[in-house]
């Protein structure tokens, strides 16, 4: 299993890293070419829309595996550090849910998506391999948040000052 989460990981990171560096490369091409030489890349924001999708999409396990999201504590120091574990483990219960859900969603939207055959408007690319891309991810974020869930309390990471 170990193996399996590592080799997502390093999967996910690469999306993200290749993504974001094509979207550098072709926005520093375009605007070379569109204010330098006139001729600029067509449909260069439609490939750049795709690419954030893959960012985007491919950090939010990766950042919920890591339990990196921004956490706001101003008030657990008042609280043990049981009940500060209790709140991290209904926390992730409840992004579990909302991920799953939004991972159905977008599941739903994605098999309309591939029926009715939308493409982007200049060049013609199917949405719906990255709309499916995005449910796969946001079903992904709602397993590493189950995972979260079934940490032992004392591995929950929140800790009180």
């Amino acid at each position: 299993m170990k193996t399996l989460n590592c080799a997502i990981t390093v999967l996910l990171k690469a999306i993200a890293v290749t993504s974001l560096c094509g979207m550098s490369l072709l926005t520093v091409v375009d605007a070379t070419g569109r204010y330098l030489l006139n001729y600029p890349i067509i449909g260069s924001v439609e490939l750049v829309e795709l690419m954030m999708i893959a960012v985007i999409f491919s950090s939010i396990p990766l950042m919920t595996r890591s339990r990196g999201h921004i956490t706001v504590d101003g008030f657990s120091h008042l609280f043990s550090a049981r009940a500060v574990a209790l709140q991290d483990r209904f926390g992730a219960v409840l992004a579990t849910v909302v991920s799953g859900f939004l991972a159905w969603v977008t599941w739903g939207k994605a098999t309309s998506t591939a029926d009715y055959g939308d493409m982007t408007a200049m060049l013609g690319i199917p949405l719906a391999p990255f709309v499916y891309f995005m449910a796969v991810l946001l079903a992904l974020d709602a397993i590493y948040h189950a995972a979260n869930v079934l940490r032992p309390i004392a591995d929950t990471g929140s800790e009180t000052p």
